[in-house]
C-alpha cells in the first residue's frame, strides 16, 4: 500500500496542536507518529501517546543507533527528536516538526509522498500574544528568533495557512488532508475501473465463446 505522512509546521503559538487535534478526529485513519524529548512530561501528557520520555543518555544513544533520526535543541533547553521508522504500525501517518526536520525527511523519503503544512500566524504581535497567553515564559527572545527561522522556511511546504482565523484555518486544513486522501486512493480507485473493465471484456468474450 502506498504511504502517506503528513507534516505539520510553525511557529510557538502558531496552532499547531489545535490543527493536529483537528485532524485526528475528523481523520482516525491518520495516525499519529510519536517522537522523542527529553523535558519531563507536564501534567496532562502521557508517554507512549503526546511523546516518548527520555532522558539525554538514552537520547543520544538512539540517535547513534539510528532509531532517532533528526533532533533539535529547542530554545538552547531541551532535545525533541523523530524516529526513523514511521510506518512500523500504520501507512498514513501526521507528524509536528521545524523546517529542518522537514527538510530531513523530504531527503529521506524521496519515494513517499509528503503533505506539509506551515501554519503563518497574523502577526509578530500575535505570536507573543499567544506564547505569554498560555504560559508566562523566560526564554520569549528565544521562542521569537525561532519564529522568524520558521517562517524564513514556509516556502519549503506544500499549503501555507495563515491562522488568524481559527475556524476558517481548520476549514482549510480539513479539506487539504481530504483531497490527499482521496488522491492516495488513486491507485486502488484506478485497479478497480480496470477490474470492471476486464469484467466486462470477459463477459464478452464468454458470449462470443458461445455464439
Amino acid at each position: 500500500m502506498n504511504k502517506l505522512l503528513f507534516i505539520v509546521t510553525g511557529p510557538s503559538g502558531a496552532g499547531k496542536n489545535t490543527v493536529m487535534t483537528h485532524i485526528y478526529k475528523r481523520f482516525p485513519q491518520i495516525k499519529k507518529v510519536v517522537t522523542y524529548t527529553t523535558r519531563a512530561p507536564r501534567p496532562h501528557e502521557r508517554e507512549g501517546v503526546d511523546y516518548r520520555f527520555v532522558g539525554e543518555e538514552d537520547f543520544f544513544a538512539k540517535v547513534k543507533s539510528g532509531e532517532i533520526l533528526e533532533y533539535e535543541q529547542v530554545y538552547n533547553d531541551y532535545y525533541y527528536g523523530s524516529p526513523s521508522d514511521l510506518f512500523s504500525d500504520g501507512n498514513i501517518k501526521i507528524m509536528e516538526m521545524d523546517w529542518k526536520g522537514h527538510r530531513t525527511y523530504r531527503r529521506v523519503y524521496k519515494d513517499i509522498r509528503i503533505a506539509s503544512f506551515f501554519l503563518v500566524p497574523p502577526s509578530l504581535e500575535e505570536i507573543k500574544k499567544r506564547i505569554l497567553g498560555r504560559s508566562r515564559v523566560d526564554n520569549l527572545p528565544s521562542r521569537l528568533a525561532n519564529a522568524l527561522e520558521q517562517l524564513e522556511h514556509a516556502n519549503d511546504y506544500t499549503y501555507i495557512i495563515v491562522n488568524d482565523c481559527k475556524d476558517r484555518a481548520l476549514k482549510e486544513v480539513e479539506a487539504l488532508v481530504r483531497a490527499e486522501l482521496i488522491s492516495h486512493q488513486r491507485n486502488a480507485n484506478l485497479a478497480h475501473a480496470n477490474k470492471i473493465i476486464s469484467a466486462y471484456k470477459n463477459t464478452c468474450q464468454q458470449k462470443e465463446n458461445r455464439d
